[in-house]
């Protein structure tokens, strides 16, 4: 029996499923951060003040029972401690424990409830993504370091030079080298609110060039994590090609590096039941391979199910005609796709792929000829 992770949905819902828990958890997030928003507008709080505070308390309840029920599932599987060093139990914690110390401590309530809006980390667990952002900062650590050295260089000469140029003469916003600083931040970033504006003539030309190194700044912060998403999402989807490429038996025999040049040439395609891959009489301009579920061949005398492992779509590469019959799923399929063009390139470097590929082309146009016609 598989061992239950505690940052799962908790184990006793009883009749209810995951699917219920979630229900139930983000309802309760929504409605606690709506009445916590409602409690600061003094006409709804004066008017529905009891009818806010019971449903903070309920959904407060209901992250208590949440925390409680995953204490005591950790407990049977001895995985506690992991669970409260983790994230999700740190955030489990951090949205209980707040409240209750802020109301304790004689915070009036509609300030110590204003601490519930530390129940949007719950979101978190939500965000698949936010795993993959935190691997790209962490592989990246170093450039964006340099960027952010960079921008500080760049803010503090900035504020220097604004303090001694405009001192004198706005001594309101210039007077001191943290409001100096305050102009840089905003100037640096584009955003500019218009609080502090230079009037000298170099004042303005040190506030054009921190406005273009603004730019400049921002771009290689922004190439530098776009670069490490890509070359994220180029890994987790090569590692899920490669599971599924040596899934098929057809490619399970070739050398690793072969199948490495194929697992980076493939591209994944999931489609749901009755799906049509392929028309009869379209051009063909790649084939094929099954890594889950079923298609049907519609050829005469009667069609053809292929499963995992197998391929098609390799005549019209293979003859360079159009397709010569319709493919559909009979259930939900991943299908791995090689275009024309690599699968030449392909070819080329490993005939004994395409030798495979021939023979089994030839195996199945003389399995349908010789196939019994259908009965009407």
């Amino acid at each position: 029996m598989a061992q239950r992770n505690v940052d799962d949905p908790p184990a006793s819902l009883g009749p209810y499923g995951p699917g219920t828990y979630h229900i139930l958890k983000y309802s309760a997030l929504a409605l606690g951060l709506a009445a916590m928003m409602a409690m600061t507008v003094p006409t709804l709080r004066a008017d529905w003040s009891p009818w806010l505070a019971t449903c903070l308390w309920c959904c407060f309840g209901f992250f208590v029972a949440e925390l409680a029920l995953k204490l005591w599932q950790g407990a049977h599987t001895g995985h506690v401690m992991g669970y409260l060093l983790s994230g999700t139990g740190a955030i489990d914690i951090l949205a209980i424990v707040p409240v209750p110390l802020a109301l304790f401590a004689g915070v009036p309530p509609d300030t110590a409830w204003l601490f519930a809006a530390l129940w949007v980390f719950k979101l978190a667990a939500a965000v698949p993504g936010l795993s993959m952002l935190g691997r790209i900062v962490s592989l990246e650590a170093r450039p964006l370091a340099s960027v952010f050295i960079i921008f500080l260089i760049i803010l503090l000469l900035a504020g220097v030079a604004l303090h001694l140029l405009e001192r004198a003469a706005q001594p309101d916003r210039f007077g001191s080298l943290p409001m100096s600083l305050w102009w840089a931040v905003t100037t640096l970033s584009t955003t500019g609110y218009g609080d502090a504006v230079p009037e000298t003539f170099f004042g303005r030309m040190v506030a054009g060039a921190v406005m273009v190194c603004g730019l400049a700044v921002f771009g290689l912060l922004t190439g530098i994590l776009a670069t490490g998403f890509a070359a994220e999402h180029r890994r987790r989807e090569f590692i899920r090609n490669w599971d599924l490429v040596t899934g098929v038996p057809f490619l399970r025999n070739l050398d690793a590096p072969a199948i490495i040049e194929l697992t980076r040439m493939l591209r994944r395609l999931d489609l749901p039941e009755r799906s049509i891959v392929v028309r009869r009489g379209r051009p063909g301009d790649c084939m094929y391979f099954i890594a889950h579920g079923e298609v049907e061949v519609k050829v005469e005398p009667q069609p053809v199910r292929l499963g995992p492992g197998s391929f098609f779509g390799e005549f019209a590469l293979l003859d360079g005609g159009p397709r010569s019959a319709t493919v559909t799923t009979t259930m939900a399929s991943t299908l791995l796709v090689l275009d024309v063009t690599d699968f030449r390139a392909f070819t080329a470097h490993h005939p004994a792929l395409a030798q495979a590929v021939e023979m089994e082309s030839a195996k199945r146009k003389t399995d349908v000829k010789a196939a019994p016609p259908a009965q009407p």
